[in-house]
């Protein structure tokens, strides 16, 4: 019988990216109301608000399945549907607050996935049970030429 494991985002990453983001706006609106007029820092302000809106959105809805040897990613509104005998899994951990994962194909095809969503434990839980780290993972060998 094969467990399907689902992955979703984490509350509090929801939030921590949420501050952030909103951070970020702030800074935005301080810093374009002094370099130009009022009208100007207005208009980054509605840019960097819808664009920061649109990846909370993305984030917020960010799956990951993990139903036997299928991998399933759901990344906003993209699907992805991988087996998991034919593709190679790196990923990459920034501060504890950043983490993508890395799939690349057998047909050369390459997708980076931003899984921050998720948040620290549950990508690490994912990583381990995708065999990218831990007892599941396979071994490096080294070659040294001489």
């Amino acid at each position: 019988m094969v467990m399907e494991k689902i992955y979703k985002r984490s509350l509090i990453a929801l939030i921590y990216n949420v501050v952030i983001m909103a951070f970020g706006v702030f800074a935005a609106v301080v810093i374009s109301s002094v370099i130009g007029k009022t009208i100007i820092a207005v208009g980054v302000a509605a840019v960097i608000i819808v664009w920061a809106l649109i990846n909370i959105y993305r984030g917020a809805r960010t799956k990951v399945i993990l139903n036997g040897d299928k991998l399933f990613i759901y990344d906003g509104k993209r699907e992805f549907d991988y087996n998991m005998n034919r593709i190679q899994l790196s990923s990459e951990q920034i501060n504890n607050d950043t983490f993508y994962l890395y799939v690349n194909t057998d047909d050369g095809e390459n997708e980076v996935f931003d899984l921050s969503f998720l948040g620290v434990m549950k990508f690490n839980e994912l990583i381990e049970d995708l065999g990218v780290v831990g007892e599941k993972s396979e071994a490096i060998k080294l070659h040294v030429d001489k």
